[in-house]
């Protein structure tokens, strides 16, 4: 007779058979004492930031060699072993493509940790994530901790959606983000810093709610000045969102599947501006 195990005791089963294969291998559980040896990335933007993905069990499980930063928390900062959700902030917050991004890289870059920094915020506006921001304070902050331990590589931006509610905000919207690029470059003391920038989806703006000519004009018109960041901006990159699929019925939100591909897409074009 088969027996039901319940989702969380399968959790615990899996995470469990990870610890044992983990307490090995120590590295994978530690900070490296190099700086040059942790390379750190920002995660900023809105819900295709967070990740609005379906999360399976083995997803909860922590990445070996890879950490993170929280988005919300109480006392004080500490580095904590990076799973799914990477962000705490909303009970929307799922699988997104901050960790399919970090375990490329590790493919790439033997003997290296992953800091992640998840600053995403489902629902934001560009305003809520400019200098002057809570957000942007927070990075701040966290940005001043991370320095500390490591040494910041890039920043990954996927952010746009609610831009294109209005048109001065879609009208502004290429300003803003080319002046949010300076100021991160300033802060983190880097003018070369890599900023990597995702298209909203092919999907979106193809809903009822989404679909009406003014709205399908302005989220355009945010695609373009998306895809012309990496014309106009040193050391800045493009990925595109071909092929990727919804979650949803208001096709907004990429599927895992998708956000996958795009972490995967993201290290590509990172790996191709470092050439």
């Amino acid at each position: 007779m088969r027996i039901a195990v319940p989702i969380f005791l399968k959790i615990g089963m899996i995470a469990g058979i990870f610890l044992a294969g983990c307490s090995t291998n120590k590295s994978a559980q530690q900070i490296p004492k190099n700086k040059e040896k942790f390379h750190v990335f920002i995660l900023m933007g809105q819900s295709n930031m967070a990740g609005y993905g379906t999360l399976e069990a083995a997803d909860t499980i922590p990445v070996p060699h890879v950490f993170k930063l929280p988005t919300v928390y109480k006392e004080s900062l500490q580095w904590q072993p990076a799973a799914h959700p990477l962000h705490n902030r909303l009970s929307s917050d799922r699988f997104g493509l901050g960790l399919p991004f970090a375990k490329q890289y590790l493919k790439h870059n033997k003997g290296i940790t992953v800091g992640l920094i998840p600053l995403g915020w489902g629902g934001a506006s560009i305003n809520q994530l400019n200098k002057g921001s809570n957000v942007y304070n927070d990075f701040l902050v966290k940005l001043a901790f991370a320095k500390k331990y490591g040494t910041v590589k890039g920043v990954l931006w996927h952010q746009g959606e609610s831009d294109t509610v209005d048109e001065e905000a879609a009208n502004s919207y290429e300003q803003k983000l080319h002046k949010l690029t300076a100021d991160i470059r300033k802060d983190v003391g880097d003018e070369n810093l890599p900023i990597i920038v995702g298209n909203l989806a092919e999907f979106y703006g193809t809903s009822k709610e989404h679909n009406a000519p003014d709205r399908v004009k302005r989220i355009n018109k945010v695609k373009q000045v998306l895809r012309n960041v990496a014309n106009k901006i040193p050391a800045t990159g493009f990925v595109e969102t071909t092929g990727c699929t919804s979650i949803d019925a208001h096709n907004v939100h990429f599927d895992r599947a998708s956000y996958i591909i795009l972490g995967k897409r993201y290290y590509e074009v990172y790996a191709g501006i470092k050439q």
